[in-house]
């Protein structure tokens, strides 16, 4: 008469192997969820500087021309200036918007600028791109048709995973 062994219970083989699972898993999780909260840091800071925006393409449709700088705009270096949690500074040159990100951002674009550059239809509307993103046809820099000292876009150097759609 055999006597059927039986066994209750998982090996140590299955047991590593459920964990390896679960470490992946919870791995990719956290990844995921810090490009989401950073993604949500830099939209943040582009949404703090809506105001700012409409200054620039307002002071364009007066004058034909991009303000220069902060000061031209009405910002002087005093301006204290709320611009979101996660921005330290934002600076205007010739129309662009150059968004700093500060320390309580996260570490992935604390220290880091994000440019806003306004681009002008064939009729003088204000088209601002982000980031990474390139001017399609019939876009040219803001000032191009009066022949206005022209923003020049600059690419930022934040990782491309973190940044919105719009701005890739």
């Amino acid at each position: 008469m055999q006597h059927s062994r039986r066994t209750e219970g998982f090996t140590l083989v299955e047991l590593a192997a459920v964990l390896a699972v679960t470490a992946i898993i919870g791995a990719l999780g956290v990844s995921a969820y810090r490009t989401y909260a950073v993604r949500a840091e830099i939209a943040s800071g582009i949404a703090g500087t809506e105001s700012v925006r409409d200054r620039v393409s307002a002071a364009f449709k007066a004058t034909g021309v991009p303000p220069m700088n902060r000061q031209t705009l009405g910002l002087d270096a005093g301006h204290n200036e709320v611009w979101g949690e996660y921005v330290d500074d934002v600076e205007i040159v010739r129309g662009r918007v150059d968004v700093r990100f500060g320390r309580s951002a996260d570490d992935a674009i604390a220290g880091r600028i994000l440019s806003l550059t306004p681009f002008e239809t064939a009729d003088q509307r204000v088209v601002w791109l982000c980031g990474n993103k390139l001017p399609g046809l019939g876009l040219e820099p803001l000032g191009f048709a009066g022949g206005a000292p022209q923003p020049v876009q600059i690419l930022t150097l934040i990782d491309v995973r973190f940044l919105p759609p719009s701005c890739r």
